[in-house]
């Protein structure tokens, strides 16, 4: 048993002593991968920092589409701005094994407090959007369309 031990502790020992040896003599600058030859100029440019949302190129296909009383079925949705107030309905979900999401909004912050009303549902799905509503948020869903 003592012979166990004894070889337990010295293998942590030797552990412990390779981090030791190891880390000495390395400086975060030695770590660096040498610049190529494109970057080592004094007039390189570093390149624009990447985007982690989806831009929106144009206002026009969303604001379209609530003048023709349609909705599209991923989004969150400024009501009065680009959709309309009134009843709107969807044949549900967009593709099979999937719910379709929908949530009326009194801010647009992303808390759940945020939430008026929602539903999930794999069947068709109705909504009234209220003018006094600050957005529509939907997901999964095929297109929304304004009855009446």
């Amino acid at each position: 048993m003592l012979t166990h031990s004894l070889a337990v502790l010295g293998g942590l020992l030797v552990g412990v002593l390779i981090g030791i040896v190891g880390s000495n003599g390395i400086k975060s600058s030695d770590s660096q991968p040498p610049a190529s030859p494109a970057t080592t100029g004094a007039t390189a440019e570093a390149p624009p920092p990447a985007r982690t949302m989806p831009e929106r190129t144009s206002e026009a296909p969303r604001t379209a589409k609530a003048a023709t009383g349609e909705i599209p079925g991923d989004g969150t949705f400024l009501v009065g701005q680009e959709v309309r107030p009134g009843t709107y309905r969807s044949a549900g979900p967009a593709s099979s094994g999937t719910d379709c999401y929908w949530a009326r909004l009194k801010g647009t912050a992303g808390d759940s407090s945020d939430i008026l009303a929602n539903n999930a549902g794999k069947g068709p799905a109705t909504v009234t959007v209220l003018a006094s509503d600050k957005a529509f948020q939907t997901s999964g869903c095929t297109t929304w369309k304004r009855m009446g």
